[in-house]
């Protein structure tokens, strides 16, 4: 009996110790509702709650960070740990290692009801200023405006709130807005003593792009071994309708 004991015992310091070595530091964008957000002081949001499910069941802890998007990108590529809401793009994937998606967002443009436009593809951005996040690359298309100066991107600190402001006052052609209405709403629900300037606002019909979200790791570290068992567990999250189940809960 005591040596059984003994036996369960190292099984479940074994089992344990296996678990402690997989503690990794996740960064993120604290302005990303739905997708990733403090509430009450705790981490919040669909990329978190997929975070949550797959490290169960891998059996891995995730610690999260959250500040600007350019910080949390640059902790990222020192290093330090894996990014969420990471788009790819030809010139990250020389430089990051990526999971498979794990959500995919529609992003829209913002502009003034006074100079609406339609989109169909980066040239219709043709001589714009374009906001986002400042170190956002939403994909290959985002990426050559900004290489061949299509626009006029301005970044900044990841504060939509602060991007709408701008185009309601004319001081900024196109706000980029992610993930899709919730996103664009969400900024009223949260301030509402913007909502006389929403009236100002004119959303672009067609949506610049549909992002897929990736978890990313700095190639400098080898992530490879944890990405393949974390891609299985998205493949099985999907299987069972759990990852459709978080994006559902916000919706609205």
């Amino acid at each position: 009996m005591i040596r059984s004991f003994f036996i369960s015992l190292s099984i479940l310091l074994l089992a344990t110790k296996q678990l402690l070595a997989c503690e990794i530091d996740i960064y993120a964008n604290a302005h990303m509702k739905p997708k990733a957000y403090i509430e009450n002081g705790q981490p919040k949001g669909i990329l978190i709650e997929m975070m949550d499910y797959i490290g169960a069941d891998i059996g891995c802890k995730f610690t999260y960070h959250f500040s600007t998007w350019a910080r949390a990108y640059k902790s990222m590529l020192d290093g330090k740990g894996g990014a969420i809401g990471l788009s790819t793009t030809q010139s990250r994937q020389s430089i990051i290692d990526f999971s498979d998606t794990m959500y995919n967002e529609e992003v829209l443009l913002v502009t003034n009801i006074k100079t609406p436009f339609t989109y169909t593809d980066v040239q219709d951005l043709a001589g714009k200023t374009v906001s986002t996040s400042r170190g956002a690359l939403i994909g290959d298309e985002f990426e050559r405006g900004i290489r061949e100066n299509i626009f006029t991107f301005i970044g900044d600190n990841g504060d939509p709130a602060h991007r709408l402001r701008l185009v309601a006052k004319g001081r900024l052609d196109v706000a980029i807005i992610s993930p899709g209405l919730y996103a664009f709403n969400n900024v009223f629900t949260e301030h509402p003593e913007l909502l006389p300037i929403k009236e100002q606002l004119y959303i672009v019909p067609t949506p610049f792009t549909i992002d897929s979200n990736h978890l990313g790791f700095s190639k400098q570290n080898d992530h490879k071994d944890f990405l393949k068992k974390f891609n299985l567990s998205i493949k099985k999250a999907r299987k069972k309708g759990v990852f459709q189940a978080i994006e559902k809960k916000y919706q609205h």
